[in-house]
């Protein structure tokens, strides 16, 4: 009996006879379905949750009492929430137990339609979007009314973006292929659950990942377990720590930390570290399933936790395939082994696996064909079928095969590969949206993003690109909504994203209320980072500047110094312009002029233009004589010349504003201005300087535009700066009145 294809027959619990005569009347699952995601609410969800348990659903059968009892809930979570499965499911069950015909019938038919376009979705060619359900309950309810057995399940990746693919592995009764089939729940959820404070932001998606996957690992749930083991993993630094992490797991049969512990000891020359793998492997491999036969037969090749047996993987493999639709084994097998192998070309025999498995229908092996050729075969030329297949709508349900052609043709046909990348986001793919936004955000200078450009961004954050949400996160935080930015930037600090992670840990740092995190956590942050190699000094910079402070810690200038100096003397010039400036400025307690202009130059002298533009700006403000402000200005242009915003900033500040006649030239400085204000999302105080050119040149209405453009931004700053929106405003009446601004030399003291 092959019962998943009486599902394309609308056949689920009534006999096949009886499918033509109901067919008719099966409702539309896709109209369904968009109309929940449109309307539908997190109540709704809870409501279908709180009907299955009232009836007693158990996974295999309800209770007739407690059906009988919640009738009226059942019916009435059925009306809110038509699309799951397993409420359908239940409602069947229900029926049958209570001897209502004509409620069975009904649930029969929803699960009729619900499954037509679970598989429509599955079955949609290579890169497919996972099979949308409600709850985690939907998939082996699916199953379970196909007469199939669920074998096994797993997650397949750390983090939402914006989905979060559960695969289940599930085969006939009476033995026979594996099928395996993502689905997904959590975007569902995050997408409907519209009153929380996170909706519209990876940061709902992610909690709801937490909140569903502990609980069942609570509950013994083996795929709950394997995904907090691999996750565990993936924070780790070490191959022992990695494996010890996903050891216990692979062990229960978890396959994510099967993988894990296979991928890592393949790239560990670590003695030891696979052993015990094959061990966990074996007992699935024996009952045939495919996946552990497909990850024994890639350690059998690689030599891992077993001496190295080509003869042995390749039977393996061959089984493997035998037991997964269209021969699915080897399609995994390959990506798997160009993850070990990035560097070196498919071997001939895994090639020749992949064109078999094209051959039986698989989708994703032919498309990755096509990208092997394109990616490694010398002199290839895309042909008309190979475009066409990667172009097919049935190969583009995440954008994928759109994007690959239009890196294709970036170089070779720039309109085309815009035609392509504009396809692949409509396809929601980030990597596309993302490009295009920047693309247009760049096209608009200075000028307040527009809306397009920011729902662009929005939509590649969902879709799990870390430029887009650290972007998201900079642009709530300009609007002073913090709690938004801090949901915005925790889901890319949690992946790694270095610039999300300080960038929240100061927005803690700085104690706003209806945050997370404080300054303790703060600290916590900064101190998690100071092992590493990449991030540090940058780390110790932030405690420091805590100390310095006395910020969720005592005051200790001496401290922060000392932590400061160890870097600074490694060479890392950062730290030395840290120090230099904290010198030269005697903030909170650390004064040494002589030290700080050593500091400097050593910065200098490495090649820092940051030094050069901090240094230039010191000695101009702080110099002692004129031949220091000579130098000061020599050292910013120098540094503007880099095309900083910050350095063209302060020397365009320099020649439109300084008291001194030997630095001030406004022509030079609006020349950098202008340069600086066609710069997309520069600070307030950047235009500032732009406001003040205009006003040095004599363009005195279009100075008095920008700096009320400055001021707005400002004040819509958390916290915003009265003093200096004064000041802002003291200009913005100069410009009004037709008068340049120039700056006191009192003023410089302060700065």
């Amino acid at each position: 009996m092959r019962c998943f294809e009486w599902i394309l027959l609308g056949c689920l619990g009534v006999a096949p006879g009886m499918v033509a005569a109901a067919d008719a009347v099966v409702p539309d699952a896709s109209t369904a379905w968009r109309d929940f995601l449109a309307k539908g609410t997190a109540d709704d969800v809870n409501a279908a949750i709180s009907a299955i348990d009232a009836v007693g659903y158990d996974g295999e059968g309800v209770d007739a009492a407690k059906c009988r009892e919640s009738a009226a809930k059942l019916a009435s979570a059925r009306d809110r929430v038509r699309v799951s499965i397993v409420l359908q499911r239940a409602a069947l069950l229900c029926a049958e137990s209570t001897g209502d015909g004509a409620a069975a019938e009904d649930a029969n038919r929803w699960l009729a339609a619900l499954a037509r376009h679970a598989l429509a979705e599955s079955d949609r060619g290579a890169w497919p979007r996972p099979v949308r359900i409600v709850l985690p309950g939907d998939a082996p309810a699916l199953f379970a009314s196909a007469g199939m057995v669920v074998r096994y399940e797993m997650f397949m990746q750390y983090h939402p973006s914006p989905y979060f693919p559960f695969v289940v592995a599930a085969a006939p009764r009476d033995g026979g292929t594996e099928k395996l089939l993502r689905f997904d729940y959590i975007d569902t959820l995050a997408q409907v659950d519209r009153g929380a404070r996170a909706h519209g932001t990876p940061r709902l998606a992610m909690s709801y990942v937490e909140a569903f996957l502990g609980n069942s690992a609570k509950h013994g749930a083996v795929s709950a377990i394997d995904y907090q083991a691999f996750f565990a993993a993936s924070r780790e630094s070490t191959p022992a720590a990695k494996v010890a992490a996903v050891r216990d797991a692979a062990g229960m049969g978890g396959i994510g930390s099967a993988i894990t512990w296979l991928m890592v000891c393949g790239s560990s020359k670590e003695k030891g570290c696979a052993v015990g793998l094959v061990d966990a492997l074996l007992p699935a491999a024996e009952k045939r399933h495919a996946y552990p036969m497909m990850l024994l037969a890639l350690a059998y090749a690689e030599g891992i936790g077993v001496p190295r047996n080509p003869q042995a993987a390749t039977a393996m493999l061959e089984a493997a395939d035998r037991a997964w639709d269209r021969r699915g084994a080897s399609v995994v097998y390959a990506e798997l082994l160009e993850a070990l192998h990035p560097d070196d070309p498919m071997p001939a025999e895994i090639a020749t696996r992949l064109r078999e498995s094209a051959g039986a229908g698989n989708a994703t092996a032919a498309a990755m064909l096509v990208s092997m050729r394109m990616e490694g075969e010398k002199g290839y030329v895309l042909g008309a079928e190979d475009e066409a297949l990667l172009a097919s709508p049935d190969n583009n349900g995440t954008g994928q095969g759109f994007l690959k052609l239009a890196g294709w043709y970036e170089d070779r046909d720039a309109a085309k590969s815009r035609v392509y990348l504009e396809r692949a986001a409509v396809a929601n793919n980030p990597d596309a949206l993302r490009r295009l936004a920047i693309q247009l955000r760049e096209s608009q200078g200075s000028k307040p993003p527009s809306q397009e450009a920011l729902a662009w961004l929005e939509r590649a954050g969902n879709g799990g690109d870390l430029y887009s949400m650290y972007y998201s996160g900079y642009q709530a935080f300009r609007q002073g909504k913090l709690q938004r930015a801090e949901d915005w930037l925790l889901p890319a600090a949690m992946r790694g994203d270095g610039d999300a992670m300080f960038f929240l840990a100061s927005l803690w740092d700085e104690g706003h209320e209806g945050l997370e995190g404080d300054a303790k956590r703060a600290i916590a942050v900064y101190e998690s980072l100071q092992d590493s190699k990449e991030y540090g000094p940058r780390a110790r910079r932030a405690l420091a500047d805590m100390a310095l402070a006395g910020r969720g810690m005592q005051k200790d200038p001496a401290k922060a110094r000392k932590w400061v100096e160890h870097d600074a003397q490694a060479g890392d010039v950062d730290s030395q312009l840290w120090l230099a400036g904290n010198l030269l400025y005697g903030r909170d307690g650390l004064q040494d002029e002589v030290a700080g202009r050593r500091w400097m130059d050593r910065a200098i002298a490495g090649g820092s233009t940051e030094a050069m533009d901090q240094y230039g700006l010191w000695l101009h403000n702080r110099g002692k004589s004129d031949a220091d402000r000579k130098r000061g200005v020599a050292l910013s242009r120098k540094a503007a010349a880099s095309g900083g915003v910050g350095e063209m900033n302060n020397a365009a500040w320099m020649l439109c504003v300084s008291p001194y006649d030997i630095v001030r030239d406004p022509p030079e400085g609006m020349a950098l201005a202008r340069k600086i204000e066609a710069t997309p999302d520069i600070t307030p105080g950047t235009l500032d300087t732009v406001a003040a050119c205009l006003a040095a040149t004599g363009d005195y209405a279009r100075a008095a535009e920008v700096q009320a453009r400055v001021i707005a931004e400002m004040e819509r700053y958390a916290r915003p700066d009265k003093e200096n929106i004064a000041e802002m405003a003291e200009r913005l009446a100069l410009y009004k009145a037709g008068k340049p601004y120039i700056e006191p030399v009192a003023a410089h003291a302060e700065n």
